[in-house]
């Protein structure tokens, strides 16, 4: 961290003329730069806090195997939403367990997956486990079949649960109830159960019908009764019993180890192999990997189905595969580009090629040279390579819109001085509105310059008029916002709920779930992939003539000015040239370049209009506002309109661009993920991008990571709630950091007022 010179002066800020004067000069760069960095640093604190807990849930004690087992999770999280990976590149000695397996056991291709599956089986039951459960079945073979056996391995831990000496002792009450319908039988059991006690009338009763009653006190009938009740009949009953009397004929207790390795052996039967001819096949192929002397199972498993992959992608053809491991892989791999890659995509190859750079197209296509679309782009690193995926990063783009601009909802209100919980009822308002324009009947034959607009009108307004109630209700009765907006979040999410399962009002009679109808399809935004290059051209030229007439004047004095238009103008066309080579899945929208403005509209009418000026200044005093004669009344409602549309926006952006109708639900948690996204943004409208993508960064990879390192999204959540606490409590980032108080033009702007005030 810094310098431990950087000091605090009696709380006036590094923006204090009483600062010490620092000599260090990493320590006086530390000082500027930090205080800016300190959401950065609140990401980085999380993710440190969160490692013990990976480490925690991997059920590691070894310190080295839980740090890697974290590094992995980040990395998996890392590829699964930026796409960027670093793997190793294949080598011979990558099958050496696999080459010596093949050579000692006369291996063949068509052997390989079976061999490889079984393998793979033994690492999850163990082999020493597979070699005692076929003893156990050599022991028993006589007295049990296959079938006979999975029969009682089943039942052995409901005899467990059940009890022995209850199902010894039940076997003359299950005889005489087998004279009833099993229906009436279990009728029969609850209405005891439930009651609890048996009278004098109700046992003479049950003993007329029921003779063995007789030999039963009412504590024993009801246990019995009760065990006939949790078994649902007496047909589970009676089937744990007939298996234990063939335990008994056995001579073995249900806890002994024998009766123990039956369940086991049962677990492991498939529907076409009882688990005594799995196991037995395990067993074999247990034998014949200690014969060749491999005892890692997981390993030769990982190994054989990499072989597998390299036969499929005709790598190897050799129907030997020893001799295809020893004569064909070195040459192909010393003349082609070959990375390993872990979970489902063991190989990724791109035939014929040795440069240390390029693009490998669609796997399922390699040799359609008019499929363009791109799946990976690769980097050589001497034995490894850097790729990079633009599937995974068009998918975090396209999840972080509505993220962002749902955060500008957010921290709008916020400059105000308001806290607007109720960005979520505001996206279900916008999004069933939105929907509605866009697959009613009324609307429909619009041409899509004219139709999409409208759509986005319905939602923006149906959003600003969702603000408008809590808005109008802080100014004029001085109800709270936060109480107001978390109650309109019920009534928009219940409302919407009633209006898409009711049929006779916006549900889609043709749908078998509960949803809107289809949006048309002029009511949808395009996609970047339907782009033509040349408008991303004409784009950037217009907007750098209109730079050049603007700056004209100061171009005429100083020519160098003129790189600012060109400069920008040049950024648009890579800009959207990248994000168009990125759309891979056809999935990136318009609705990232409405994001964009959303961005810059925000900054511009906070920072540069008369009505943005007296937002803040009623967010930071609205005394001192009123006696300077603005609104508050107005400003304080245009603020929770403004904040309820931008809302609306991105609730718009969803159903037109992602979804294309309205499920129930559909927004369920954006509004308040957004909440996290503005404070992580510090309220600043130009660093909402980078928030928005951090909180898309997290949501996005963890599929990859659960998958990788079987890590649940619950740890996630528990970074995001670190990250949201230690930007609300920033005292513990600047402590852990060395980071000096930031300048009073820097802090976040005051986002809640008192109660009533």
């Amino acid at each position: 961290m810094a310098d431990a010179t950087i000091t605090r002066s009696g709380g006036s800020g590094s923006g204090s003329g009483n600062a010490p004067a620092v000599s260090n000069p990493i320590a006086r760069l530390w000082r500027r730069t930090s205080p800016s960095l300190v959401s950065v640093f609140a990401v980085l604190t999380a993710m440190l806090f969160t490692v013990p807990l990976m480490m925690l849930a991997s059920g590691q004690s070894d310190l080295g195997a839980g740090l890697n087992r974290a590094f992995t999770a980040y990395a998996a999280l890392i590829e699964g939403s930026a796409g960027i990976a670093i793997n190793n590149m294949l080598g011979p000695n990558d099958v050496d367990v696999a080459r010596q397996f093949a050579a000692q056991t006369g291996l063949t291709d068509r052997d390989l997956r079976q061999l490889a599956g079984r393998a793979e089986q033994i690492a999850l039951v163990g082999g020493d486990n597979v070699q005692r459960y076929a003893a156990t079945i050599r022991a028993y073979q006589d007295r049990l079949d296959p079938i006979a056996l999975d029969q009682l391995g089943l039942q052995i831990p409901i005899i467990q649960e059940i009890g022995a000496s209850n199902l010894r002792g039940i076997g003359p009450l299950l005889e005489n109830l087998s004279a009833i319908p099993s229906s009436e039988a279990l009728g029969l059991a609850r209405q005891y159960t439930v009651q609890g006690t048996i009278n004098e009338e109700q046992r003479a009763q049950l003993q007329a019908q029921f003779p063995a009653v007789a030999d039963l006190d009412d504590n024993t009938l009801l246990n019995y009764l009760r065990i006939i009740e949790d078994r649902n009949g007496i047909f589970a009953v009676r089937s744990a019993r007939e298996q234990l009397l063939v335990l008994d004929g056995l001579a073995l207790e249900v806890t002994d180890s024998d009766a123990q390795n039956f369940y086991q052996i049962a677990s492991l039967a498939t529907q076409s192999r009882t688990g005594s001819e799995n196991v037995l096949t395990l067993d074999a192929v247990e034998t014949q990997l200690l014969a060749t002397g491999i005892t890692d199972e997981a390993q030769l498993a990982q190994q054989l189905n990499l072989v597998n992959r390299l036969y499929n992608e005709n790598v190897l053809t050799n129907p030997d595969v020893s001799t295809a491991l020893n004569e064909e892989l070195a040459p192909f791999l010393s003349q082609n580009f070959v990375v390993y890659r872990p979970g489902n995509q063991p190989v990724l190859i791109n035939p014929n090629t040795t440069a240390p750079t390029g693009t490998i197209y669609n796997e399922n296509r390699p040799d359609d040279p008019t499929d363009d679309r791109i799946f990976v782009v690769y980097a050589r690193l001497n034995n490894s390579a850097l790729l990079f995926f633009p599937a995974s990063f068009e998918q975090l783009l396209t999840r972080a819109i509505p993220f962002i601009i749902a955060g500008l909802a957010i921290a709008l209100g916020f400059k105000a001085g308001l806290f607007n919980i109720g960005a979520e009822g505001q996206l279900y308002i916008a999004g069933v509105v939105a929907a509605f324009v866009g697959f009613s009947p009324i609307f429909s034959g619009l041409p899509a310059i004219v139709h999409v607009p409208l759509v986005f009108a319905a939602g923006v307004l149906g959003g600003a008029l969702w603000g408008f109630i809590p808005g109008a209700l802080k100014a004029y009765t001085g109800a709270h916002e936060v109480i107001n907006t978390i109650m309109l979040n019920f009534i928009a999410i219940r409302l919407t709920d009633w209006m898409i399962k009711s049929r006779d009002v916006l549900r889609d009679p043709t749908a078998s779930s509960d949803r809107t109808p289809i949006v048309a399809e002029t009511a949808r935004l395009g996609t970047f992939d339907q782009i033509n290059a040349i408008w991303f051209l004409a784009v950037a030229v217009l907007f750098a003539a209109g730079m050049f007439y603007r700056y004209r004047e100061p171009i005429r004095r100083n020519p160098l000015v003129a790189l600012r238009p060109i400069g920008y103008g040049v950024a648009i066309l890579v800009g959207g040239l990248f994000l168009q080579w990125v759309s891979v899945g056809g999935i990136l929208h318009l609705g990232f370049v409405i994001m964009l403005l959303a961005v810059w509209f925000v900054d511009w009418f906070l920072e540069r209009t008369t009505p943005g000026f007296e937002l803040r200044t009623v967010g930071a005093n609205p005394n001192a506002a009123q006696y300077a004669g603005m609104n508050v009344k107005w400003n304080i409602i245009l603020a929770m309109m403004l904040s309820g549309a931008l809302a609306g926006l991105a609730g718009t952006i969803e159903i037109s661009s992602v979804q294309f109708n309205m499920p129930p639900e559909f927004f369920a948690g954006i509004g308040f993920d957004a909440i996290a996204v503005a404070l992580l943004a510090r309220s600043n409208p130009r660093n909402m991008i980078p928030a928005g993508l951090l909180w898309a960064f997290l949501i996005t990879g963890t599929g990859l990571m659960q998958l990788r390192v079987e890590i649940g999204i619950d740890i996630v959540k528990i970074m995001q709630a670190l990250i949201i606490m230690f930007i609300a409590a920033d005292t513990i980032i600047r402590y852990l950091w060395r980071i000096p108080e930031a300048k009073e033009s820097d802090k976040v702007t005051m986002f809640s007022k008192g109660w009533g005030g």
